[in-house]
């Protein structure tokens, strides 16, 4: 029984390392996927802020002021849009920086899901090893073998002690 009890461990071990290997890859897929949608939002608010710097002195609430002001409902609708294309674009940039400055915690943190799921969707299980990889394959094996070994010793100790009562209640 030892023995299989050792190679659960080992397993949960083993499964551990391979998780955590991919931690890396998933931060790195993650980063990539931010940048992206940050160089689509700078392409898609571009032309606004073109003609803000155009007409507006570089101001983008004033050239959104001015289609508001027009008083036609479409392109005060417009408005609203490139209202929107800036906040998001300004979310993201805010969003990359914070990224750079700390990828693992800033990936596990945030609440962009939009992206992490898509990220989550198209990824693929990679092995790159390089120190990052190896320390986070590390640290998660430890993790996961520590919670499976309580877990199995919480589980063995709560029907010890039930098979106990059942029995001493017997006699």
């Amino acid at each position: 029984m030892s023995k299989f009890l050792d190679y659960i461990r080992l397993s949960f071990f083993a499964c551990g390392l391979l998780l955590g290997v991919q931690i890396p890859a998933y931060v790195s897929d993650f980063g990539q996927a931010l940048n992206a949608q940050l160089i689509e939002a700078n392409n898609a608010i571009s032309p606004f802020k073109n003609d803000a710097a155009t007409y507006f002195n570089n101001d983008l609430n004033k050239l959104i002021k001015h289609y508001k002001n027009l008083g036609d409902k479409i392109v005060g609708k417009g408005a609203e849009h490139i209202h929107t294309l800036n906040m998001r674009q300004q979310s993201l940039q805010l969003a990359v920086e914070q990224f750079k400055q700390s990828p693992y915690v800033f990936t596990l943190t945030s609440n962009l899901s939009d992206i992490k799921q898509q990220v989550w969707q198209r990824f693929e299980g990679q092995i790159v090893l390089k120190k990052d990889s190896i320390i986070a394959a590390i640290i998660s094996a430890i993790i996961i073998a520590v919670l499976a070994e309580l877990l199995g010793f919480l589980l063995i100790s709560g029907l010890k002690r039930g098979y106990n009562r059942l029995f001493a209640a017997q006699k």
